[in-house]
């Protein structure tokens, strides 16, 4: 007669559940500084996606850190959120979602360098004693004031949504999650400021909190 050992219960790694902890709580505190740095960006007074010299020489100081802190916090932001994705996305899927990792990790880098340079840019044009016609000439350069930016924000948002179908194939996570993820489409549509950006900052949000705790829980 045989007798038949029972599996050992499967014990949680602690030092693997206090590293995903970690990025997890980097994402969401990084997804929630997001939504009021968007209520906090000033709105082109004649619309468009450049700024007149009026509309950021009385808020110089408040344009330039505000932008070099939503720069630096979007690298820890994107970094986070496509490793809790691949960390999560382990089979069915996991093409799609390293795909979509590489692309935003790529993306990011360009964004972050050129969002410092659009707020470098900007900061100097409207330096006391400067000529107002200074930044003027800045926003006529659109190659080289969004030549880092387009390109970043497409690879984020297109390596967003690769992830998404990595996450809707896996079953990693509940189905509104990578569908609040997709919602990162309609940032291209709806200016990112006051309460028009707040709408679309606030299902990033929800999608970021998701994977964050759902990448803790499985750790």
């Amino acid at each position: 007669m045989t007798t038949q050992t029972a599996p050992s219960p499967t014990v949680a790694d602690p030092v693997l559940r206090r590293r995903v902890g970690i990025v997890a709580l980097l994402l969401a505190l990084t997804a929630v500084a997001a939504v009021s740095g968007g209520l906090l960006w000033p709105e082109p007074a004649a619309g468009g996606e450049t700024y007149a010299h009026s509309d950021i020489q009385p808020v110089r100081d408040l344009w330039w850190g505000l932008l070099v802190v939503l720069s630096a916090a979007l690298v820890i932001n994107v970094t986070a959120q496509a490793l809790l994705t691949t960390f999560l996305v382990r089979r069915r899927g996991s093409a799609w979602a390293t795909t979509g990792a590489v692309m935003m990790w790529i993306g990011t880098a360009l964004y972050a360098v050129g969002g410092a340079g659009w707020a470098a840019a900007y900061y100097f044009a409207t330096a006391p004693g400067v000529d107002a016609s200074v930044i003027e000439r800045i926003n006529d350069d659109s190659a080289h004031l969004f030549g880092m930016l387009i390109p970043g924000a497409l690879l984020i948002a297109l390596g967003t949504v690769i992830q998404a179908v990595g996450l809707w194939r896996s079953h990693a996570v509940p189905r509104w999650i990578p569908l609040l993820w997709l919602t990162i489409v309609a940032t291209f549509i709806v200016p990112g400021n006051g309460v028009a950006g707040l709408l679309t900052a606030l299902p990033m949000t929800a999608a970021s909190l998701g994977t964050a705790y759902y990448a803790w829980r499985r750790a």
